[in-house]
């Protein structure tokens, strides 16, 4: 599978992070890879991902990097493994689902759309990007509230995190933009998707998806608060 593309972008180079020594470090770098995967995986679907998913690749990348989290996860990955007959039926339940509607996608993929007032979901996730000097990328024509730009930036923040470990460097302020962030963006909303998603005739895979993400995202925010408080002066 290919890597995500970027959603967001930093002023500085890319982000590659060299071989890792740092136990902690390697914790985080498996967070971020998860985020990254997961930003991926949410985006329009296309014959790389029908295949990983088809074969069972996605389903053991995901179990593998689940193993090598700092706590642990309770949630099954069989579904990801589920496809249907053929790449062009995963599209239209993509489209069916995620994407168009009369009055709007039954089960939208943009934060802001989950209640309370949209515009300022955006510019609040919007603050959070600049803060770290990240823009959206003008080739990208997503919203700072899709799931997929919110996971680009937590695949950033742990990155950065990692990175912070591995050089002796204080990750206090990422844990907290962690914290924070997942707090009033991912674990406010995805729970609604997920039910949303639940009253549609799908396969198995989306569901399993958004239950994995659910699940993650609430674990991670669990693991981000107790490591932010640890560090707290």
């Amino acid at each position: 599978m290919t890597t995500a593309h970027a959603m967001l972008q930093e002023r500085a180079t890319a982000m590659e992070l060299p071989t890792l020594t740092s136990g902690a470090a390697c914790q985080a770098a498996a967070r971020s890879r998860l985020y990254a995967l997961l930003a991926l995986v949410f985006g329009f679907p296309d014959e790389e991902l029908y295949a990983a998913i088809r074969d069972g690749a996605l389903a053991r990348t995901v179990a593998a990097l689940i193993a090598e989290l700092p706590y642990g996860v309770s949630v099954a990955t069989d579904g990801l493994a589920v496809a249907p007959p053929s790449c062009v039926e995963l599209e239209s339940e993509y489209i069916r689902v995620f994407d168009v509607g009369t009055a709007g996608p039954p089960c939208p993929l943009y934060g802001g759309v989950y209640g309370g007032d949209r515009m300022k979901v955006m510019e609040d996730a919007t603050r959070f990007y600049n803060f770290f000097a990240l823009r959206l990328a003008p080739q990208i024509r997503e919203l700072p509230d899709h799931i997929t730009t919110e996971l680009e930036f937590l695949h950033y923040l742990t990155f950065r995190e990692a990175d912070a470990r591995e050089h002796g460097v204080d990750p206090g302020s990422l844990l907290r933009a962690e914290r924070d962030f997942l707090a009033r963006h991912l674990c406010r909303w995805v729970p609604q998707l997920r039910v949303r998603l639940a009253k549609q005739t799908t396969g198995a895979f989306y569901p399993a998806l958004v239950c994995l993400a659910e699940t993650y995202f609430a674990a991670d925010h669990a693991h981000t608060a107790r490591a932010s408080s640890e560090r707290s002066p």
